[in-house]
């Protein structure tokens, strides 16, 4: 397993869920992380949980949608530590609603956060990156199986799928390396309409051949491999971390015990 000492990372949306697991993940690896998140009063509580000390953890208060506040967030790591070796871009929004019911705000604010914000994580990661790196983007399997009621999120990861590669073809010479990880349905606080829902989650658990629901650990492990070493040659990929959901429709368990034949 790779580690990342002696290097920096910025990761957006950090203050709970996938993102606070994945800065406690690269953190547990070495590096030295900025978490960003645009609750400045939650990111800066997640990194004082995250080291206490203080010496390993910048938190900054940062808007993914707006360029310069993302610049700003890299700048502050760059000044701390001179350099910046790892952009994990994974804040991101939902509205879940119909087609017509999708007014002109919601379909902006989704893709200014999700597909936007990516491109400024991407952008501004990639200037400040002396040494090549690798960014991560977050992507999810709504990008191509899409979900009925959420057609600014299903359009918003589409295009980051198209944004990630384009920017793997055209960022290699400078030694950076762009992938995306696709998570399912993750025990997240965007997810709990499904999770802690009893009838909804028996009914989705059923189109999962791991039999559960996937821990924010999980996708931060998938993200950590993806900007380590032991991912060096992988660049404009699709890693799908979803226990299975879209691999094909599971068939229904035999009755009797597991291994019993009738």
């Amino acid at each position: 397993m790779s580690t990342f000492d002696g290097r920096v990372a910025l990761v957006t949306g950090a203050a709970q869920g996938i993102g606070r697991a994945t800065a406690q993940e690269l953190l547990a690896r070495g590096a030295l992380v900025v978490l960003a998140d645009i609750d400045g009063a939650l990111v800066e509580a997640t990194g004082r949980e995250l080291d206490a000390t203080g010496d390993r953890v910048l938190a900054v208060a940062a808007d993914v949608a707006r360029r310069e506040q993302v610049a700003a967030a890299v700048d502050a790591g760059v000044t701390r530590w001179g350099r910046l070796d790892v952009c994990v871009a994974h804040a991101g929004v939902t509205d879940f609603r119909p087609l017509l019911e999708t007014d002109d705000d919601v379909w902006a604010r989704i893709l200014d956060v999700n597909l936007t914000g990516v491109l400024h994580c991407i952008r501004e990661a990639a200037r400040a990156m002396r040494n090549g790196g690798a960014i991560v983007a977050t992507g999810s399997t709504n990008a191509f199986q899409p979900e009925q009621g959420a057609t600014a999120y299903n359009a918003s990861k589409g295009g980051l799928t198209a944004l990630v590669r384009t920017a793997a073809i055209e960022l290699a010479a400078q030694g950076i390396r762009v992938n995306v990880v696709h998570p399912g349905i993750v025990d997240t606080r965007i997810s709990a309409f499904v999770v802690q829902d009893p009838a909804n989650a028996a009914e989705v658990l059923a189109r999962i051949p791991a039999g559960r629901f996937a821990q924010p650990a999980d996708i931060a492990r998938v993200i950590a491999f993806l900007a380590s070493d032991d991912a060096a040659y992988v660049n404009g990929a699709e890693l799908v971390a979803d226990g299975g959901m879209t691999a094909g429709v599971p068939l229904p368990q035999p009755p009797g015990p597991a291994g019993s034949s009738a």
